[in-house]
């Protein structure tokens, strides 16, 4: 074999030491804006590499420089240098391996439009000469005197901001409008600029070259970036670290700023920006660029700090490796020798990435499940789930398969199978029966107050959750309407005696006499009848109790004879009303024990039994300590139109209980939850059939 000869634009650099504290050098291809890392051995051969001679004769010489290296490591070498395209191919040979890339390259459509809509890029500008151009000013803004002015001026912003913190959140409900999304958008934009520009002008501080900037696409979620590859020519890597670190601070630095002149700034246009602007940027800081789990800044600073080099591809061999190991025993080398503390460094890493990955796909698939038209987001939701989520899950498996060959029985295949039967069993077994039900215990002694006639609240007695004794004096109520009407009926009264003395005298007026007579008579039954109105104006409790539901009444205050002004409840037996959903109408039996546990803590649970069940849904809650809208558990509509306040969201039905001991004493009304055991069914088997009914509801056009 002929060791071919080196491409002559190869550039190699001194780098940093590789981790287990080993030179290392980079050899930097200029055509793909491209490095790579060699240790020491790999220097030595490019060193001392010599074009042309045959490999037998290379590896006498170099074992005579003292260079340890057979011919196997020097065909390997050759291969990763052919591989990468670093050698000069003559003409004719190597043509197979030119073409076996070419190949690998092309994608049938259906792959190169998957990989597109996944991710693509689009390089928009070059700013490596402007950049040197305005270097200097920019050393102005980031010089410490200007920034430790920001860190004061952030300082009292945010002090200021948290003595009008209630303004503050309260602006976030502009986002909530076309309008403001569109200017949150264009904050973004002008935030993700300044961003990108941090990191662009402190690489070009270190004398790095900014070859492009650009607009990435992540599933058609467009973000900028900065190419940075030069860094790789740093010597130091906590000159990386500032570069990788300049977008966030650029934007920590522009949310200081924003949020100061927000908390001066009159209301208006720019307050509006301000608001905007820091908003934008402590958000995008914290929430996104800081994570380490995807590839933004957050990954590049972590793999800095740690001095690791290809940090995901690493940590995801070495924990595939510690997963097929802890599943079966294989006792296989790990893909890399390091020492233990950071190998469990990288494998949590890798685990806690996938975890973090897994919830991130699955909402970024349905979000654009959501916005695009329902045939293509079926399709892109489909080919997200299997490319990000199913995809490396399929692979890792057809791995465990090719190595059936190697699983034998030990303490760690019986530890899966055993753990695998357990895990069938929790999912297939109909082992849980138990049904937690919403409900409310109703007294039997219950009494509603109302007003007798429309009437003005002349004085009030008692107040809420007040013990009251029967016949105890609750609200005394008058009705100027209800005198006038007396008042007149007193006046008729007077009247028709007056005509009926006139005519006792006369003896031939006999018939009229008669019919005065009877006249009075009615009057004064009407105003017997409006004497007794007047004397249920004082409201009195009809039993031994305590006021519940009491309105928030004052004195003068008119109400209506149709509205409750409160209610008088006697501790006592009751029954509990619950509302099934509709998943559990199948499993609910009747004249099954169960238990009331309520809710406020103040009482011991109750026990029961269940009696009947009404078949149809309940259109409106009667029960508003179970709302919602009163932090109840039944999520319910809020509307202005009466006749739909306080429905259910989803299909709810009711059950009713009795108690069994008549002794329970529980005041009306209060909420709590029954549990009752039902129809035993498998958890994981309700769930699939969720699913399934999900996909048959959405596969609907």
């Amino acid at each position: 074999m002929i060791i071919p000869y080196l491409r002559e634009d190869l550039e190699i650099l001194r780098g940093n030491s590789r981790e287990d504290g080993s030179p290392a050098w980079l050899l930097y291809d200029a055509l793909r804006n491209k490095y790579f890392t060699l240790g020491l051995t790999a220097f030595k051969l490019i060193k001392n590499w010599s074009g042309g001679e045959d490999i037998k004769v290379f590896e006498k010489k170099i074992n005579r420089d003292g260079i340890e290296a057979d011919s196997d490591e020097i065909k390997k070498f050759i291969d990763f240098l052919q591989l990468n395209n670093l050698i000069i191919q003559p003409r004719g040979q190597f043509d197979n391996i030119l073409l076996k890339q070419k190949n690998a390259q092309k994608k049938n459509w259906l792959l190169f439009l998957i990989h597109g809509y996944l991710f693509f890029k689009i390089p928009l500008v070059k700013p490596d000469e402007w950049l040197g151009r305005t270097l200097r000013y920019a050393k102005i803004l980031g010089s410490k005197k200007v920034r430790n002015l920001i860190y004061l001026f952030g300082f009292l912003g945010i002090c200021l901001v948290i003595q009008q913190i209630e303004s503050f959140k309260n602006t976030f409900l502009y986002f909530f409008s076309f309008k403001g999304l569109m200017l949150y958008l264009v904050t973004l934009v002008f935030v993700k600029s300044l961003h990108e520009l941090g990191h662009a002008f402190v690489s070009k501080y270190f004398g790095c070259r900014v070859s492009s900037i650009g607009i990435a696409f992540l599933v058609f979620f467009p973000f900028l970036y900065t190419d940075t590859s030069d860094a790789w020519r740093l010597r130091d890597h906590k000159d990386r670290l500032l570069i990788n670190f300049a977008g966030i601070f650029t934007e920590l630095h522009l949310a200081l700023i924003s949020t100061f002149l927000w908390a001066i700034l009159p209301d208006g246009g720019l307050k509006s920006i301000a608001f905007f602007i820091a908003t934008t940027s402590w958000i995008s800081s914290l929430a996104i660029n800081v994570s380490p789990f995807m590839r933004f800044d957050g990954y590049y600073v972590f793999s800095d700090w740690l001095k690791a080099e290809n940090l995901q591809p690493r940590s995801f061999a070495l924990a595939r490796w510690q997963l097929r190991e802890i599943l079966f025993g294989f006792n296989h080398p790990p893909p890399e020798d390091l020492n233990p503390s950071r190998r469990w460094t990288f494998i949590s890493y890798a685990w806690l990435t996938w975890v973090y990955r897994f919830f991130i796909f699955l909402g970024i698939a349905l979000l654009v499940y959501h916005l695009a038209f329902k045939t293509l987001g079926i399709i892109l939701f489909v080919i997200e789930i299997y490319w990000f989520i199913l995809r490396p899950i399929i692979t890792e498996t057809k791995n465990w398969y090719n190595l059936k060959s190697e699983i034998k029985l030990n303490y760690k295949t019986k530890r899966l199978f055993s753990i695998l039967f357990v895990l069938l069993v929790i999912l297939f077994f109909p082992w849980k029966s138990s049904i937690k039900i919403p409900a409310v215990y109703v007294s039997e002694q219950y009494t509603k107050i109302y007003s007798p006639y429309p009437a003005k609240v002349k004085e009030i007695f008692v107040s809420k959750n007040q013990e009251v004794k029967k016949g105890q004096k609750l609200i005394e109520l008058s009705s100027p309407d209800l005198d006038l009407e007396i008042n007149k009926v007193r006046r008729k009264i007077k009247l028709t005696k007056t005509k009926i003395n006139r005519l006792s005298k006369l003896a031939d007026n006999l018939s009229e006499y008669m019919i005065l007579q009877q006249q009075l008579i009615f009057l004064q039954n009407e105003l017997d009848g409006l004497s007794k109105t007047k004397s249920k104006l004082l409201l009195k409790s009809p039993v031994n109790g305590k006021i519940k539901d009491f309105s928030n009444l004052s004195v003068n205050q008119w109400v209506s004879n149709l509205d409750s002004l409160g209610g008088v409840s006697k501790y006592g037996p009751g029954s509990v009303i619950g509302y099934l959903t509709e998943g559990e109408i199948d499993r609910f039996k009747i004249n099954e024990y169960a238990i009331f546990i309520p809710s406020n803590g103040e009482h011991s649970r109750v026990k029961l039994i269940s009696k009947n069940i009404d078949r149809s849904a309940i259109s409106i809650l009667p029960y508003l300590s179970l709302s919602s809208q009163f932090d109840g558990p039944i999520a319910t509509r809020n509307s202005s139109n009466a006749e739909y306040e306080n429905r259910p969201m989803t299909a709810h039905y009711q059950v009713t209980f009795s108690t069994i001991d008549k002794n329970d004493l529980i005041e009306w009304e209060v909420p709590g939850y029954v549990h009752i055991d039902g129809n035993r069914y498998s958890p994981f088997i309700k769930l699939l059939k969720n699913v399934f009914s999900l996909f048959v509801r959405e596969s609907g056009f």
